[in-house]
C-alpha cells in the first residue's frame, strides 16, 4: 500500500474507466507561431490551479483504485516533430503517474495541441472547459500578462453530486448497457502500452451543418436526434440486423439537468445515460423525434438523472450483448479556443484510447468509438477503431454520409 497522501477512493462511476486506463484526448490543430514556453507555463499553471490534474491513481489491492495526491512532478508536455494527425506521437502516458498530459506535435508551423484527461477524473465538458482555460492562460502570456487563476478544489464524483440534490435512485430502471467502449487490444503483458487507435471521419461543411439545424428546426427533433438517427441507419445496414433488434445509448450532460445546476468542472463524470430501441420500418426523421421525445420524457420522469446511481449493478452485470448494442457520445458545440493572432486554428479532433480488459468484461461494440461534435460550425462525426477494422470504417463512413445527405444537408 502507497504511503503517498490518499485524497479518497474512486466512486464507481469513476472506477469504470481505471482498469483499463482510459484516456481521452481534446486537440487542436493549428498554423503558426506555436510558443512552446509559453504553453508550457500555461499548462504548469492551470495544474497548479486544478490539482485533480496533477493527481494520480493506484491499485488499493482489492480491485478498486485510489486517487492520490501528486508526486510534486509536472504532469506530462511532450513535444515531437512528425504528423499533426498523429495526436500522441511521443507522449509518454501513466495514470500512475499523472491524469493529464499536454502533447505537442510539429510540422513546420502546423502543429496538432492535445490535452489529455483520464476519463476517472474528468468528463468532456470538464476538460473542454480545462482546454479553454490553458488557451486563454496561453494567449495572456504571450501578451507579457501572467494569468491570475482561481484555486478549485478536488472535483466531486456523480454520486456525491446527485446525493446532495436529493436524487434518488428508482427501482428496476431499464438499465442501459455499461458506457465504456474504446479500441483496444484482448491480450499482452500484465502493464502493456497503449495501442493507438485510428480514426475515421464524417465531416459536414458549414453549409451541410446549417442544413442539418434547419432541418431539426422544420421537423421539431434537435441535431443529436438526427445524427443518431443516421448512426442507427447505418450500423442496421451494416451489421445485417432489423432496426428494431438495436439497443442505441448515449451519454447525457445532467450539469443543467439537476437543481441547484453543477458548474462545469465541479464534478468528474457528470453524465447520466439515455437507451433507446427504435421501432420497425422507422424513417430517419421518425428515428429522430423518437430520440428526442425519449430524453424529453426521460427527463422529465427523472429516469436519466439517476441512472450512474446503478452503475455497481451495471458493472457487476453480465457482458451486454454486443450484437446489437449501439454506443455514441455527443459533445456537443465545442467553443472555439481564444488564441493569438500569431496563430490560426484548424480543425478540432478527439481521441479516446484504453488498455486492454483486464476483467473481460468491458463492451466492444463493432462501430468503434463515435464520438460527436460541431466546432467551427461543421458537425464532425470521428469513430476511434482498431486497425483490423479500417476497412469497414470506411463503409460506415459512407453511410453515414449518405442518411446525412438523404436528409435534405448534401452531405458528401
Amino acid at each position: 500500500m502507497t504511503t503517498a497522501t490518499v485524497i479518497r477512493p474512486l466512486a464507481p462511476s469513476e472506477e469504470i474507466f481505471a482498469n483499463s486506463e482510459v484516456l481521452v484526448g481534446y486537440s487542436i490543430r493549428v498554423a503558426g507561431r506555436l510558443d512552446l514556453t509559453a504553453l508550457s507555463a500555461a499548462f504548469e499553471a492551470v495544474v497548479r490551479a486544478r490539482p485533480i490534474l496533477g493527481a494520480r491513481l493506484e491499485s488499493d489491492g482489492h480491485g478498486r483504485h485510489l486517487l492520490l495526491e501528486s508526486t510534486g512532478a509536472p504532469p506530462e508536455i511532450s513535444v515531437a516533430d512528425g504528423d499533426p494527425e498523429e495526436l500522441l506521437t511521443g507522449a509518454r502516458l501513466d495514470q500512475r503517474r499523472a491524469l493529464a498530459a499536454l502533447c505537442v506535435v510539429r510540422d513546420g508551423i502546423n502543429a496538432g495541441v492535445t490535452l489529455v484527461t483520464h476519463h476517472s477524473i474528468a468528463d468532456a465538458y470538464h476538460s473542454l472547459a480545462v482546454f479553454a482555460e490553458l488557451w486563454s492562460c496561453y494567449t495572456e502570456l504571450t501578451r507579457g500578462h501572467l494569468p491570475d487563476l482561481p484555486q478549485h478544489g478536488f472535483p466531486k464524483p456523480v454520486e456525491d453530486l446527485l446525493r446532495e440534490r436529493c436524487v434518488e435512485k428508482i427501482d428496476a430502471p431499464a438499465l442501459p448497457p455499461r458506457p465504456v467502449d474504446v479500441a483496444q487490444i484482448n491480450s499482452g503483458p500484465d502493464d502493456p502500452d497503449y495501442l493507438l487507435p485510428h480514426t475515421a471521419r464524417c465531416r459536414l461543411t458549414r453549409d451541410q451543418t446549417a442544413a442539418l439545424v434547419e432541418l431539426g428546426h422544420r421537423e421539431k427533433t434537435t441535431i443529436n436526434g438526427l445524427v443518431s438517427a443516421a448512426i442507427l441507419l447505418t450500423e442496421a445496414e451494416l451489421r445485417g440486423l432489423p432496426l428494431a433488434e438495436l439497443s442505441y445509448t448515449y451519454s447525457v450532460d445532467l450539469r443543467n439537468r439537476v437543481r441547484p445546476p453543477i458548474g462545469m468542472t465541479e464534478g468528474t463524470n457528470v453524465l447520466g445515460f439515455a437507451n433507446f430501441v427504435p421501432s420497425p420500418g422507422a424513417t430517419m426523421i421518425g428515428l429522430a423525434r423518437g430520440i428526442s421525445d425519449a430524453l424529453r420524457g426521460g427527463l422529465d420522469a427523472g429516469i436519466v438523472q439517476q441512472t450512474p446511481l446503478h452503475i455497481p449493478e451495471i458493472a457487476a452485470g453480465p457482458p451486454p450483448r454486443a450484437l446489437g448494442i449501439v454506443l455514441a457520445t455527443n459533445w456537443g458545440r465545442v467553443r472555439r479556443p481564444e488564441v493569438p493572432d500569431a496563430l490560426r486554428i484548424i480543425d478540432f479532433r478527439s481521441i479516446m484510447l484504453g488498455k486492454p480488459d483486464k476483467t473481460g468484461r468491458r463492451l466492444q461494440q463493432p462501430s468503434g468509438t463515435i464520438i460527436i461534435s460541431t466546432f467551427d460550425n461543421r458537425l464532425s462525426i470521428e469513430i476511434h477503431h482498431p486497425d483490423e477494422t479500417t476497412a469497414e470504417q470506411r463503409s460506415r463512413v459512407r453511410l453515414l454520409a449518405a442518411h446525412l445527405s438523404g436528409s435534405g444537408t448534401g452531405a458528401a
